[in-house]
């Protein structure tokens, strides 16, 4: 696995971009802080979008949830050696948010359109 981080000037066109590739993958959401126990958010949500907002980054999930990372630092994509994009993570003063697809594929291997993109 290969770890590539993203220069915090790409952000925005890299959420956008990286939430359309996966959009209605499933994803699971934990927050892992450095001073507390892991905590779960999500766990095989679909991902809606990833969208910077004031000062941080919201991950929209398509059960109406939005997990907000507060003052994020690093933007890291974990990449498999095919290129395949396995999740990513938030690196905030207090920890990491790690976003995951319960399975990896390059997008362009799927066979179509997600249900929820019927709409």
């Amino acid at each position: 696995m290969n770890r590539r981080e993203i220069p915090r000037k790409d952000w925005p066109e890299f959420l956008e971009s990286f939430g359309r590739r996966h959009r209605s993958w499933l994803a699971t959401v934990e927050e892992w802080p450095r001073e507390a126990p892991e905590r779960r958010h999500a766990v095989d949500e679909p991902l809606e979008s990833l969208v910077p907002e004031d000062g941080a980054v919201a991950i929209h999930l398509g059960d109406g949830r939005v997990v907000r990372v507060e003052a994020p630092q690093a933007l890291r994509v974990d990449v498999t050696a095919r290129g395949e994009e396995l999740g990513l993570d938030l690196e905030t003063g207090r920890g990491v948010t790690r976003l995951r697809f319960r399975a990896a594929a390059l997008p362009e291997e799927l066979d179509g359109m997600a249900p929820s993109e019927h709409q």
